[in-house]
């Protein structure tokens, strides 16, 4: 992009006052959320959405998720000053492909997606000469679709923006603005970097959810109490989404459950020599080790008291 357009450190580039539209593609939990909340934050924001189910892009508007509804993600795209791809994250280099023409010049593109190595490399392929900053707002749930879509779902939750080393200062600016306005905290990060942290701290959660549920019979889980519904909530999330996450990120993925194995390993072994020193120790240390990660977010006021 030119200058005419980003002029940095001048003020002429986009700011959270000029926002006027808000072009929202994907309609589910999440984008649905984002309308709720740009509503709340932006009073004076025109949303726009688009999904592929014209059943959904009716609901969307008749429950004042957006407040129009296009047929074609381009025409959503269209006259946008922020783009946020909230669709399943293969459906990205198709839409990205289809709105390129459409998004002018002083237009930003972000998305929701879970990982963000594959979108950035996508984005230099599909959306070339376009201003893309990756997102990952952490606010999901098992849950999915418009009906569970929340005005609150964002607030004082983390969201993760990946710039490169291409964008403009103003435009990822712009893009942290826009989710603290929704009530997130930002944090920046590298693309490769946020792929290996978060298939350690989501992306495994997961894997071992469904490795729980399916490692016993249902009539066993009969029995279970309210820590192992805990504990394998996250596998009633859906496996379409699931599935892209992880595939997308394999590599890292399949590293963090190396890592876990290593983990379940030394108990085992613990176990079967009747090793009640290291048995406990291992406890122990995972016992204090939450409990500092507990007590940092209590402080950083990211759990309720």
């Amino acid at each position: 992009m030119g200058d005419r357009v980003w002029a940095a450190e001048s003020g002429r580039g986009l700011s959270m006052r000029e926002l006027r539209t808000v072009a929202v593609l994907g309609l589910g939990l999440l984008g649905g959320s984002v309308g709720l909340g740009a509503a709340r934050a932006f009073g004076r924001v025109r949303r726009v959405g688009y999904s592929h189910r014209a059943g959904t892009r009716r609901r969307a508007l008749e429950a004042g998720v957006v407040d129009e509804v296009r047929g074609t993600a381009a025409a959503a795209a269209g006259g946008a000053d922020l783009v946020i791809l909230a669709s399943p994250m293969g459906t990205f280099p198709e839409l990205m492909a289809e709105i390129r023409p459409a998004v002018g010049a002083r237009a930003v593109v972000t998305d929701v997606g879970s990982t963000k190595v594959l979108p950035v490399r996508w984005a230099g392929k599909y959306l070339r000469g376009a201003e893309y900053v990756g997102s990952h707002p952490m606010a999901g749930s098992e849950q999915r679709g418009l009906e569970f879509a929340r005005a609150d779902l964002f607030e004082g939750r983390a969201c993760i923006v990946t710039p490169t080393g291409q964008n403009r200062r103003e435009a990822v600016r712009f893009v942290r603005r826009f989710w603290e306005a929704l009530g997130m905290r930002v944090q920046e990060m590298g693309a490769a970097e946020h792929d290996r942290v978060l298939a350690r701290i989501s992306h495994l959660p997961h894997v071992l959810a469904a490795a729980l549920v399916r490692s016993s019979a249902l009539e066993e889980m009969l029995l279970c109490g309210k820590g192992f519904l805990d504990t394998t909530r996250i596998a009633s999330g859906p496996v379409s989404v699931w599935r892209d996450i992880l595939l997308a990120n394999a590599g890292n993925t399949a590293g963090a459950i190396g890592r876990l194995t290593g983990e379940l390993e030394r108990m085992r072994r613990a176990l079967e020599r009747g090793d009640e020193k290291t048995v406990v120790r291992l406890l122990e240390e995972a016992r204090a080790k939450r409990g500092e990660l507990v007590a940092r977010k209590l402080a950083r006021h990211e759990l309720p008291e």
